[in-house]
């Protein structure tokens, strides 16, 4: 599978090897280790050993780990995953942005991206993402990409010693396809 996925501003593809001093970069800062429960500092080592493992995931179609580029900056700017579960054919979202590009509209973008490849190349019934209840940021790009809330999951996480409630959000290929025909005849309408 040639793995590279477009949208208007960025391109997601797999990682490189030299591509872990730019993760690092990104990923050692406080604020996004208290979000994602990351180690901090966030060693080379730990980039080095996640992109590791990503292509023998990508070959057996498990994981789908890709870096996040800005076309305009020509830069690695984050990453978003999806998480095959083939016994359910579903998907599970994770994705983060570097906090000098928070606020522009990356993860949205990047997520919507992913959950068009996920329905109609991986050909999942399901997308679902789990966010921490406190992270409004995520569950802003969550709601902004079609997905609906599903529930919260009372203390599920325990990062940094302190437990953290999670909402989990999800979207169905039906209600995609639905979303898809809405608004491309939207479009249509608008052009008449």
């Amino acid at each position: 599978m040639n793995l590279k996925l477009e949208s208007k501003r960025i391109i997601l593809l797999p990682f490189k090897e030299e591509d872990a001093s730019r993760i690092r970069e990104l990923a050692n800062d406080k604020e996004l280790a208290d979000i994602l429960g990351l180690p901090h500092p966030y060693e080379l080592k730990h980039a080095e050993g996640w992109i590791a493992v990503q292509s023998e995931l990508i070959k057996e179609g498990s994981e789908f780990p890709l870096a996040i580029v800005s076309k305009e900056l020509d830069e690695i700017i984050g990453t978003i995953t999806i998480r095959v579960d083939k016994n359910n054919n579903k998907g599970e979202l994770g994705y983060w942005i570097g906090k000098d590009y928070w606020g522009n509209g990356f993860a949205t973008e990047a997520v919507h991206t992913i959950i068009q490849f996920g329905f109609t190349q991986l050909e999942l019934n399901k997308i679902w993402a789990a966010a921490l209840s406190r992270n409004t940021a995520s569950i802003l790009v969550l709601e902004k990409a079609g997905l609906q809330k599903e529930g919260i999951l009372k203390q599920d996480r325990l990062l940094h010693g302190k437990y953290e409630d999670v909402d989990v959000y999800g979207l169905l290929k039906l209600d995609y396809t639905l979303n898809q025909k809405s608004n491309v005849k939207n479009e249509q309408g608008a052009h008449q």
